[in-house]
């Protein structure tokens, strides 16, 4: 019996036997010696004699019903008196002066696959502390970038380390969503320092770039990778044109609250009253919850009426009579959407023709020109002076990613990348927010990676402290 538990929790060392199980509380104490009761010198091989024994209490946490597993491994002393030499006994399972076991940091490793595990987390889990499981993570886990292929996308994501590294800049290879590497800013002395470090040969690999407007990105394709072009991704121009729409729409909310502002001083003059608010006028109330009318695109709107239910009962929505008393609250509500339909439908048109796109923007941004609303002035501005990246992006490749490499066209944009945004987003979120950069960055190309591989040779509990920090200095420790 005491044979199948030492199978059981996996020790793995013939020598060690378990003589007995304990459980106290939510705890099993597996008792575990020695089978041979003796030692033989290693130094001149004579019979050594005990000098005492003490009992290590060692972390194993392998069980899955709930309980914690402590191995309480019975540790003898030794010596030799012909040489004077001094040992103890030693377990395959266990390090020496450690607390945990050899399979404790593979349980860390294989916890934090998952982003939706925080170290906290893992650590109440693997019954060992917070530290211990980001110590170890960078211990055993130092993630080199991958190589430069033919398409790379990059994006930045917010994620705050400290004040000066606030927006983290993701790099995917396009064809395999893979993520090559992770910046720490978006500084020009970190991408001079980084991406000049890289050979120019392997930079040279580089033929289109997909980013969006973000200067700094498109300049990459004449700074770093001088036989590259740049693609500024559709839906980021897309999302330009309703961001500009949203302003307007808050403009014109700001000209009907001033409306129901004159309405009440003129309410109160009139019955001499001092109310501080006014019901929400039918203009606002439209304004605030139909925007998605002048945003959502044309053919995505299903105009079939049905009834809703509300709180307090519910009513019959005609979308069709709600969008024409929504266009009526400003005169250029009609205008706008039609411009910014006229981007939507050439968006989806001149498949693997950007000749074709180049020809129909230009006429795009003369109407946005001749307007006479000043927002799709602005807008025709931009379209002109990132023209070329934007009609590069109606390039079409054959899709391998799933090995359908003669029947699927697949547009060259940025979507692969905003899916995988999400995700470190959530470790920001789930862990409360992040402070170490090396830390995220590993932890999220080793959930993300195809077999990443942690160091043969983990690093020194040394190399991987940060030792930044003031040392601290006395205090009173109080009693409890």
């Amino acid at each position: 019996m005491k044979d199948y538990i030492s199978d059981l929790i996996g020790l793995g060392d013939p020598s060690a036997q378990v003589t007995d199980v304990i459980q106290d509380d939510d705890t099993k104490y597996v008792f575990i010696e020695k089978k041979d009761r003796y030692m033989i010198c290693p130094s001149c091989g004579a019979r050594m004699k005990s000098k005492g024994k003490r009992v290590k209490e060692i972390n194993h946490p392998v069980l899955q019903d709930g309980f914690k597993l402590i191995l309480a491994v019975t540790c003898r002393k030794w010596h030799c008196e012909e040489c004077n030499f001094y040992d103890h006994d030693h377990f395959t399972f266990v390090e020496d002066g450690k607390r945990n076991t050899t399979l404790v940091p593979l349980m860390v490793l294989d916890k934090l696959k998952d982003l939706n595990v925080t170290a906290r987390k893992a650590a109440a889990e693997l019954n060992v502390s917070d530290t211990y499981v980001i110590e170890t993570f960078m211990r055993f886990v130092s993630l080199p970038r991958l190589p430069f292929p033919d398409i790379i996308s990059i994006d930045e994501v917010y994620m705050n380390f400290d004040e000066s590294d606030l927006y983290a800049v993701i790099i995917m290879d396009f064809r395999s969503g893979q993520i090559i590497d992770i910046l720490p800013n978006r500084y020009t002395s970190t991408f001079e320092d980084y991406f000049f470090h890289i050979p120019l040969a392997e930079r040279s690999n580089v033929k289109t770039i997909i980013s969006d407007m973000y200067k700094p990105y498109l300049d990459f394709s004449g700074t770093y990778f001088t036989e590259a072009s740049s693609i500024i991704d559709s839906f980021h121009v897309v999302s330009r044109i309703n961001t500009k729409i949203k302003q307007y729409i808050n403009q014109v909310k700001r000209r009907y609250k001033e409306a129901d502002k004159k309405k009440l001083e003129e309410k109160n003059y009139h019955t001499n009253s001092s109310h501080k608010t006014i019901k929400k006028s039918r203009e606002l109330r439209l304004l605030d919850n139909y925007s998605w009318f002048l945003l959502k695109n044309n053919d995505d709107i299903d105009y079939t009426p049905y009834w809703r239910n509300t709180r307090n009962g519910g009513y019959w929505f005609d979308p069709i009579a709600t969008e024409k008393a929504f266009m009526e609250l400003d005169s250029n509500f009609k205008t706008i959407r039609d411009l910014k339909e006229l981007y939507v439908r050439f968006n989806k048109n001149h498949i693997n023709d950007s000749a074709g796109a180049m020809e129909e923007l230009e006429q795009i941004i003369s109407q946005y020109r001749a307007s006479g609303i000043a927002m799709f002035r602005d807008i025709a501005k931009t379209l002109n002076t990132n023209k070329q990246a934007i009609t590069n992006s109606f390039i079409y490749i054959r899709d391998e990613k799933y090995g359908r490499k003669e029947d699927m066209l697949r547009r060259i944009s940025n979507g692969p990348m905003e899916g995988f945004n999400v995700l470190p987003k959530s470790l920001k979120r789930n862990s409360h927010g992040v402070s170490n950069f090396l830390y995220t960055r590993n932890r999220i190309l080793w959930a993300t990676r195809k077999d990443p591989s942690m160091l043969a040779v983990p690093k020194t509990r040394k190399e991987v402290h940060n030792n930044t920090g003031k040392k601290r200095g006395p205090y009173n420790k109080k009693d409890n």
